[in-house]
């Protein structure tokens, strides 16, 4: 079952590298929330209590490198094929051409692009003019989520589980509350 963009997008942004303006960012997704779910109140209370070079810090360690390899890379080829840029990334490639993204400063398989492109979907269901296009953005969704999101996404969950700071550990949640996973059950 899909969920609202500013859900993907507010996991989105939680995925990226957080620079001086991630706290305001982060915020300005969570106010756009039509409804606040436990996991961002989560979320929100962690944002707070955290400072912003442990955010970095923890954010390069579990994403980005650490001794023995970051626990937690935001790839899904790397959670569904064992390495980099697989076949995953090369069909979400083609899906995001098919409707017209073009390319981003990550890789195609990165959980926030990923999640950014599901929000757009999402959205489109609303904005397009004629039925047959909103169901088309709706199916498009539906198949992101069930081939691709909800296949890794409770995975690299499970390891945010065990990351060093609340925030952190509360983005772990989010993404098994939204996409299933142990949390979720």
């Amino acid at each position: 079952m899909a969920a609202e963009p500013q859900v993907y997008e507010l996991l989105a942004q939680a995925l990226l590298y957080p620079d001086a303006a991630f706290a305001a960012k982060m915020q300005a997704r969570f106010q756009a929330l039509p409804v606040v779910p436990p996991w961002a109140h989560l979320m929100t209370d962690a944002l707070c209590s955290d400072a912003l070079e442990d955010l970095q810090s923890e954010h390069v360690r579990l994403f980005v490198n650490t001794y023995g390899g970051a626990p937690c890379l935001p790839y899904e080829s790397v959670y569904t094929e064992g390495r980099v840029l697989g076949e995953a990334a090369q069909e979400v490639m083609a899906l995001y051409a098919h409707w017209g993204v073009q390319e981003t400063s990550e890789m195609p398989d990165h959980a926030a692009v990923e999640l950014a492109f599901a929000a757009q979907l999402a959205r489109l269901q609303s904005l397009l003019a004629a039925e047959e296009e909103r169901a088309l953005a709706r199916q498009a969704l539906e198949k992101l989520e069930r081939t691709h999101l909800r296949v890794w996404l409770p995975r690299l969950a499970d390891g945010l589980l065990t990351a060093g700071l609340p925030f952190y550990r509360a983005l772990g949640v989010a993404l098994q509350t939204v996409f299933g996973g142990k949390e979720a059950a």
